[in-house]
């Protein structure tokens, strides 16, 4: 038997296409029978009644059964034929591709048959050597995506090539498994589901064969997402809660944070009073909600549902409590709500604002205000009633004290008690300021001071007055083109310490300049006014001139032009201008003799080349001081000058 080796094998009933076959008989003759192609081949007494193990390469092959198995086998196939029987198979045989003609060897016996190698060889089909080879992703609440790897035949088991994916899918209930084919396609869409489900999946490959489709790889699940839900168990905020309302607030549901599938559309809130069944429900697209007309001092149940963009909500939160709080009266929060205003000796006007429930206390609305007030030190109140919010109380006495208190109606038409009395004193009945007067005087240049002087009338122990003020406003610089941008003009106030002084002197103010005044008293009930324009002295030298500078005329007369003062060397307002020419001597002496000398009204003066008082090939000097009109203190004023020769 050398050069072959024995196998044996169980003929199965699945048996396939039939074909035709030679069968050597012992005189050599071929006699053509019926056939099996495809047939199962199982190792007797080794290993089950499958498929071949992956490593296997076993041949498909084609033969015929001889006359003895047609008799007492054990094993019935569909084509009645029964029987074991032992094949040799050439160790040398091709694997398909070519056609070979083996005779059997002499030992063969009735029992034995002999194989066409031109047949295909029988190769493993084709699996996954992952255990999980299913990767779910864009999981939603009604779909997900399976993808899969391409088969490799360098790592994977069996035999390519592949030409299909086949991916199943069997959801709760379901006894098998729904195939879908895909082509070489290495993922599916799968949509329809339900939420919040386990769905099973595998996938088995094929190849062109007629054994081309592997063993289905192992179960894998997959859930689908449940509805959008807020991860944080007590999402809901309240704020504002009052007697009959709360304003309910929550974050933007969030895919990253929160649970479900999404876009979150809308929300609905759900309330009612603890221990009630039916829910009232409010809707909106933002992130709050008031809930109003609730009962006081009672708990509320609040939860809320999310709306997707199927249209459908979710199930509602986790519920949670808020309390509205006992109802109580309107009040102001500001403890002192009155002002008042136009203050007189027999009147004041008393405002207030309007009552404003996100700042005041209490609840509301308030439709109308009442007003008490009465002379300091008595019982009975006066009252006054309106739905604005100011009122004049008349008829009073002048320089007294009165209280004043206000209280509001509440919303069952009833007044509140009435807040915390303020105090306010009517005015002096004739306090008049006469005869306000100053005078004004500069000993130091740039500067001046001002004594001011007043006289009140009406003065009495009732009506004295407490304080007393002066206020300097600069208003302009004269002779300067007004305020300099630099120029602080924020009033200068200056207290009057004795409250009986009727005069007050201020130092240090500036020179030649416009003051808004204005003297303020201050008595128990009311400041007093009075104001006027005043206007400061000036003081002597004033600056020099400026920006001195002589032109030559084409006759050879020499113009000189300049500029005044600078504003802050100024004291007064210019009158003129006294120009000097005399000799330029190298040493001082005292009152020189001026050739000339003269005042002048503009800024420009001609020295004229041809005037017989100067020399020719003499050195002169030209001087110009500014004047005030101040006599002969104005020659002390410092002068600009400039040096010249009429040459011959």
């Amino acid at each position: 038997m050398e050069g072959y080796f024995l196998i044996q094998v169980l003929l199965l009933s699945s048996f396939g296409l039939l074909t035709n076959c030679c069968l050597l008989s012992e005189n050599g003759a071929c006699a053509m029978q019926k056939t099996f192609y495809g047939g199962r081949l199982a190792l007797v007494g080794g290993g089950d009644q499958g498929s071949p193990p992956p490593w296997a390469d076993q041949r498909v092959f084609v033969f015929q059964m001889p006359t003895s198995f047609f008799k007492g086998g054990r094993h019935p196939s569909k084509f009645r034929h029964r029987g074991i029987g032992r094949i040799w198979m050439p160790e040398e045989a091709p694997c398909g591709g070519e056609i070979s003609q083996h005779v059997c060897p002499p030992e063969t016996t009735d029992e034995a048959f002999c194989l066409d190698s031109s047949l295909p060889c029988y190769q493993t089909p084709p699996s996954y050597d992952q255990s999980e080879p299913l990767e779910c992703s864009d999981v939603t609440s009604t779909g997900l995506t399976v993808t899969w790897p391409a088969w490799d035949e360098t790592v994977d088991h069996g035999h390519g090539p592949i030409v299909e994916y086949r991916i199943q899918i069997k959801g709760p209930g379901e006894e098998k498994f729904t195939e879908i084919p895909k082509g070489r396609q290495l993922s599916h869409q799968f949509t329809g589901l339900r939420e919040n489900v386990n769905y099973k999946f595998r996938i088995s490959v094929i190849r062109d064969h007629p054994f081309g489709e592997g063993t289905p790889s192992n179960k894998q699940t997959c859930m689908t997402s449940g509805a959008p839900l807020f991860a944080n168990p007590t999402p809901l905020e309240f704020e504002d809660v009052t007697s009959s309302g709360v304003t309910v607030t929550w974050s933007a549901w969030d895919p990253i944070l929160d649970t479900g599938t999404g876009p979150v559309t809308s929300y609905m809130i759900l309330y009612r009073e603890e221990g009630q069944r039916q829910w009232k429900r409010k809707e909106t697209d933002s992130l709050y909600v008031r809930l109003t007309d609730l009962t006081e001092d009672t708990e509320y149940e609040v939860a809320i549902r999310l709306k997707t963009n199927q249209a459908e909500y979710a199930e509602k939160s986790t519920i949670q409590i808020v309390t509205t709080i006992l109802a109580e009266p309107p009040s102001f929060a500001d403890p002192e709500p009155l002002e008042f205003r136009d203050i007189t000796s027999s009147s004041v006007t008393v405002s207030w604002p309007d009552w404003d429930p996100s700042v005041d206390l209490g609840t509301g609305p308030v439709n109308s205000y009442k007003i008490y007030y009465r002379q300091e030190g008595e019982r009975r109140w006066k009252t006054e009633e309106t739905s604005e919010t100011s009122v004049v109380l008349t008829e009073l006495t002048d320089s007294t004290a009165y209280e004043v208190a206000i209280s509001l109606q509440d919303r069952n038409g009833d007044y509140t008690d009435k807040n915390v009395p303020q105090i306010v004193t009517t005015a002096c009945e004739d306090l008049v300021i006469t005869d306000l007067e100053f005078t004004s005087l500069s000993r130091r240049p740039g500067y001046a001071s001002a004594t001011v002087m007043w006289s009140v009338e009406g003065v009495t122990d009732s009506c004295s007055v407490l304080a007393q003020s002066l206020s300097f406003q600069l208003l302009d610089v004269l002779e300067c083109d007004g305020l300099p941008t630099t120029e602080d003009a924020t009033p200068r106030v200056v207290d009057v310490e004795d409250g009986v002084a009727r005069t007050k002197t201020v130092r240090s103010l500036k020179a030649n300049s416009q003051y808004n005044l204005i003297l303020r008293l201050n008595t128990q009930t009311r400041t007093y006014e009075k104001s006027m324009s005043i206007q400061t002295a000036t003081s002597s030298p004033t600056g020099e001139p400026t920006s001195l500078m002589p032109v030559t005329a084409n006759n050879g007369d020499l113009v000189f032009h300049w500029s005044g003062p600078e504003c802050s060397q100024r004291n007064g307002p210019i009158t003129s201008y006294y120009y000097t020419v005399t000799k330029f001597r190298l040493k001082k002496v005292k009152n020189p003799f001026p050739v000339i000398a003269e005042h002048v009204a503009g800024n420009k003066i001609r020295v004229r080349k041809r005037d017989e008082r100067l020399s020719p090939n003499v050195q002169y000097v030209f001087t110009v001081r500014a004047t005030t009109g101040m006599g002969s203190d104005d020659l002390e004023s410092p002068p600009a000058g400039h040096q010249f020769i009429f040459e011959s």
